[in-house]
């Protein structure tokens, strides 16, 4: 029975599990950039303000809000889809050419109408009898996975191409306006104007008129006409909210995170003309932080980001960023102290713990390797997809002489990027090195169940060829998503 469960939550939690193990570290933007495809950006800052502007319409929804997940696709086009379920993609592109933060909060209220009216029903029931390996294929492509270090917080991971999303994303006429009128719904029960998303369909609804391959993806797979338009129009002038005004935290975050994007993905040209030395504001600050970083002018990057820090001193994401900038040009003692202040004031943020973390280690100090498993453990038991986190823990285990927790992080790596073989002969070794049903023993037998279930749908044999042991540090470590409990990851810290 607990194979059978453990199956079918695997199962389950699949599809977001690979689109978040992918969008992990990697050591060069242009390599994704020059492929193409759908590119999954992190950011902690940004995920932090994507939630706060989306939880109250999910909540709104019905939804949990734990378990609709908001993804940033690194994209210049203005789109916006759901997929694989309970998942929201925002393009780069939508969030930098939105005039306010309303269209924005518009555009994923809409979104949550799709989700909400089941309008992926069809392409779920496609999706059930599929291996897990048949989901990747269909929703993220061959994704080559790759570990390394991140650029100032942000990840970003190549995933599936253009064609591909499309075939799954294309809604008809009828579910547009329903979603529609559910995010007006949404919207209301929040006590918000649903005139952003008025007034960025007004910006769209002019590309009707171009021929497809001009159009921006969003009108391509949600059709844009005048009669949806007007009748959204009708609807929205009905609200008692339709003149709310933007709540000023919204406001706030949303400029900080045009600013930041707009630093990090513009020529950095473009960013100093946008944002000259003459503009003093929190937001030119930050954007000049990036563009310079982006120049490897590491003096004018710091001199920008302590002016901030100096203004605002509480504030983690700045120090998240002066610590990213000092861990990838060679100051690490240094990075350690920023990336610490960064965990003291957001100390629940596991991005934060995982750099922090990175940098301990790259010191190479036995005294800091303690310190950054208790704080990688922490990481990987809020974000157990996530495999840079457990690449480095693997290390962290490998330093401190613990074989068996790293047989054990090495298993849960190899289940995740598809390497079933070395992953059952990790696991097998795991469950020799503990104590029968203790709670590691009890992990390292799911993910070997997990394992002999998969390689049988693929027809392989389920008795591995060789031991494919981790023990040398530059092996990646990831995890598998598929931990029901955080409480089970925190009891086996306790014990090990």
């Amino acid at each position: 029975m607990r194979r059978k469960n453990y199956i079918y939550f695997f199962r389950r939690a699949f599809v977001a599990m690979l689109i978040l193990a992918v969008a992990q570290f990697v050591p060069s933007l242009s390599h994704a950039r020059d492929k193409g495809g759908l590119s999954i950006l992190r950011d902690a800052e940004i995920e932090s303000t994507l939630r706060l502007l989306s939880e109250p319409i999910f909540i709104a929804a019905g939804l949990d809000p734990n378990s609709v997940r908001t993804f940033l696709v690194r994209d210049k086009t203005l789109n916006a889809f759901v997929a694989g379920g309970q998942n929201v993609f925002l393009h780069t592109g939508l969030l930098l050419a939105a005039d306010n933060v309303d269209e924005v909060i518009g555009v994923i209220a809409h979104e949550t109408g799709h989700i909400s009216g089941s309008h992926l029903a069809r392409y779920e029931e496609g999706l059930k009898g599929a291996t897990a390996y048949s989901v990747l294929g269909v929703l993220l492509g061959a994704a080559a996975i790759a570990a390394g270090s991140g650029d100032a917080g942000m990840a970003v991971m190549m995933g599936s191409q253009e064609a591909a999303r499309r075939s799954v994303l294309s809604y008809s006429r009828i579910q547009e306006s329903a979603a529609d009128q559910a995010a007006i719904t949404f919207l209301d029960k929040t006590q918000q104007s649903s005139k952003g998303l008025v007034s960025f369909l007004d910006q769209l609804g002019e590309q009707e008129l171009l021929i497809t391959k001009n159009r921006d993806p969003y009108v391509r797979s949600h059709p844009v006409t005048s009669e949806r338009i007007s009748r959204l129009h009708d609807n929205v002038n009905k609200s008692p909210y339709a003149n709310a005004p933007s709540r000023p935290e919204y406001v706030e975050a949303f400029k900080r995170m045009q600013a930041k994007l707009f630093g990090y993905l513009k020529p950095p040209e473009v960013t100093l003309q946008k944002y000259p030395e003459s503009d003093q504001s929190l937001y030119a600050y930050y954007a000049r932080t990036f563009a310079y970083y982006r120049q490897h002018d590491v003096k004018s990057a710091l001199r920008e980001i302590d002016t901030l820090i100096t203004r605002y001193p509480h504030d983690p994401y700045f120090y998240d960023t002066k610590g990213q900038i000092l861990f990838e040009n060679g100051f690490l003692d240094d990075a350690v102290r920023a990336y610490e202040e960064a965990v003291r004031y957001e100390p629940d943020q596991a991005m934060f713990r995982i750099s922090l973390a990175q940098a301990m280690l790259s010191l190479e100090q036995p005294i800091l390797n303690g310190p950054a498993v208790k704080h990688l453990q922490f990481a990987v038991s809020r974000e157990p997809y996530n495999s840079f986190a457990w690449r480095q823990l693997s290390i962290a285990y490998n330093r401190a002489g613990n074989e068996a927790m790293q047989r054990l992080s090495t298993a849960e790596e190899f289940l995740l990027t598809g390497k079933l073989e070395p992953a059952i002969v990790n696991a097998k070794k795991a469950q020799e090195s503990f104590e029968k049903n203790t709670p590691a023993w009890v992990r390292a037998q799911d993910i070997q169940m997990t394992v002999e279930s998969l390689m049988l749908q693929r027809g392989q044999k389920t008795k591995p060829k060789k031991d494919s042991s981790a023990t040398q540090e530059h092996q990646h470590g990831y995890v598998s998503a598929y931990h029901e409990k955080y409480q089970e990851l925190n009891t086996i810290w306790a014990m090990h």
